[in-house]
């Protein structure tokens, strides 16, 4: 699961990718429901349906969409457009993006032919960043190295604007609605859940697929190397390595012998020392006072032989 990224040749796979959380990225979201549907590039190299026409799926597509528990409370914004509330995904039996999902996103991606390469509508902004933030939370952000990653706004725009070089008009809008819509003549079905906003996605890349597939190969890029949206603190570690467990071992193992542990309280001054032969203060005033008394009683027996009877 710590592989790098082969040397990217011509993508064999896109993977179309949506994810839909509890709020904006501000409030540092949870996902609440993903997709991920992956059609190997011979299905895209030669188009099915006149131009302007809505083109059919293709027929072979592995698919995976799940809706999970998020942790925390969804917004209503976020709840009105998706659908989705955490009290229903709780009462609905949804388990949390948990280690399982993430060795269900590898073990979906090792079924695909590689390289592999996710492809995101706002992907650069939204829904990488997230789904690193969700990985990395795990202490499993390795779990998609390996793959490479596209934002599907940035190829659209490049395509268009190849397209109509000196077209000049009204700023476009690239949301996947607008797009949608400018390609096809109608507004895609299923707006906002995962699955739809991946069927549209699917749609609006057929529409000039070997111009995208020719960019994609051009500009891919790792996805170990988009940052989580947000700083998260792992909160669980997947087989770690004998340093981390020495090194938090040996902080515990501090921590429980200082003497800041010991009651709460430092000693006032340095601890004896068995070895220094130092004796204290007190040990010493024995030994002079007897000395001391010795000498005397010396001194008056020496006085008292130089005394002769008669004088």
């Amino acid at each position: 699961m710590g592989s790098k990224a082969p040397a990217l040749g011509p993508v064999q796979t896109l993977i179309f990718l949506d994810l839909e959380a509890t709020g904006l990225p501000f409030s540092q979201p949870k996902v609440t429901e993903l997709c991920l549907l992956a059609i190997h590039r011979c299905a895209l190299e030669k188009p099915r349906a006149p131009q302007g026409q809505l083109p059919p799926l293709p027929r072979v597509v592995d698919k995976l969409s799940l809706c999970i528990a998020p942790g925390k409370a969804c917004s209503p914004a976020a709840s009105d457009i998706t659908g989705l509330s955490t009290a229903a995904l709780v009462a609905h039996g949804r388990q949390g993006f948990n280690a399982d999902l993430s060795n269900l996103l590898r073990a979906f991606l090792l079924r695909q032919p590689q390289p592999w390469c996710l492809v995101a509508h706002n992907g650069d902004r939204y829904d990488f960043p997230l789904l690193q933030a969700e990985l990395t939370a795990l202490g499993l952000a390795s779990a998609l190295d390996g793959a490479f990653c596209v934002d599907s706004i940035t190829a659209l725009k490049a395509l268009e604007r190849a397209d109509s070089p000196s077209e000049r008009g009204p700023r476009k809008s690239y949301s996947l609605g607008s797009i949608y819509t400018r390609l096809y003549g109608q507004t895609p079905p299923d707006s906002h859940t995962a699955e739809g906003d991946v069927l549209a996605l699917v749609s609006i890349c057929q529409w000039r697929p070997q111009a995208l597939l020719h960019w994609v190969d051009a500009h891919a890029r790792p996805f170990s190397t988009i940052k989580p949206m947000y700083r998260v603190e792992a909160a669980t570690v997947t087989n770690p390595g004998p340093s981390g467990a020495t090194a938090t071992a040996s902080l515990v193992t501090a921590r429980n012998l200082s003497p800041s542990s010991r009651g709460g309280r430092k000693p006032k001054g340095p601890l004896p020392t068995e070895s220094s032969g130092i004796l204290p203060r007190e040990g010493l005033l024995a030994p002079l006072g007897l000395l001391a008394f010795l000498t005397l009683a010396v001194a008056m027996l020496y006085g008292l032989s130089l005394v002769t009877p008669g004088q």
